[in-house]
């Protein structure tokens, strides 16, 4: 499907992590109302990110809640219209079948293979692509940064194979070295914006694009920070 109109009106997005040219909310308004079926199908499920944070804050005991995400602050204490990868991470959490270590992981793996099955529903190789970058990224960063907080390793999380254009050595070798927590965290997210831009593909105007946009946004958003947040130690703590 071709996006004409909507990829020529959108505001152009930085190529490095930093504040995007306008808030999410407003980007993603211009975004969700011109997507045809699928590809609204599968930006909602890039949108379930959100519910992910939103669940984490709540299994910490945080108060905090972001209402940009598919469920209800409601739905997610009392366990209600919770899709199934959810009810199935809280059912193995809460039993016990999840080291107490490892739960924070074992709910974002939950995530991505749920892209991964939407992806195969749906057909679409941008979110099959995406989905299984960001599951190998993160099965890769457990075992480092346990080592970094100074954890016993923990168990391995199985992922999704890693394409060839994938190396993520570089990457942890760069996080190695780097000491500024908020650094690390550019590396990432610039290694993530990297693999967005190559998924965009040749044409402006593709249905990988404008997806390709959509999650940008949502790497960016991160970087949207408010002028009284420290950003080194808000970062520090979700890194």
């Amino acid at each position: 499907m071709k996006y004409y109109r909507l990829l020529t009106m959108l505001p152009p997005l930085p190529t490095r992590p930093e504040r995007p040219p306008q808030p999410l909310g407003v980007l993603l308004e211009s975004c969700l109302g011109e997507l045809g079926e699928r590809d609204l199908e599968v930006a909602h499920a890039l949108l379930g990110q959100f519910d992910c944070r939103n669940l984490e804050a709540l299994l910490s005991g945080y108060e905090t809640f972001d209402d940009r995400g598919l469920l209800s602050r409601t739905a997610l204490a009392q366990r209600t219209d919770l899709p199934d990868y959810l009810l199935s991470f809280l059912q193995a959490h809460e039993t016990g079948r999840i080291p107490v270590d490892a739960w924070q992981d074992a709910l974002w793996q939950a995530y991505y293979t749920h892209l991964l099955e939407v992806a195969e529903q749906s057909g679409s190789g941008f979110l099959r692509e995406w989905a299984g970058f960001e599951l190998s990224l993160r099965v890769k960063l457990v075992p480092w940064r346990a080592e970094r907080i100074g954890n016993r390793p923990l168990p391995g999380l199985p992922g999704a194979p890693a394409a060839e254009s994938d190396d993520f050595a570089p990457l942890l070798i760069a996080l190695r070295e780097e000491t500024n927590p908020m650094e690390r965290e550019r590396l990432l997210d610039r290694r993530r914006m990297e693999k967005l831009d190559a998924l965009a593909g040749v044409d402006p105007f593709s249905s990988e694009a404008a997806l390709a946009y959509v999650a940008t946004c949502l790497v960016l958003d991160r970087w949207d920070l408010d002028e009284r947040v420290d950003p080194a130690e808000l970062l520090e703590a979700v890194a």
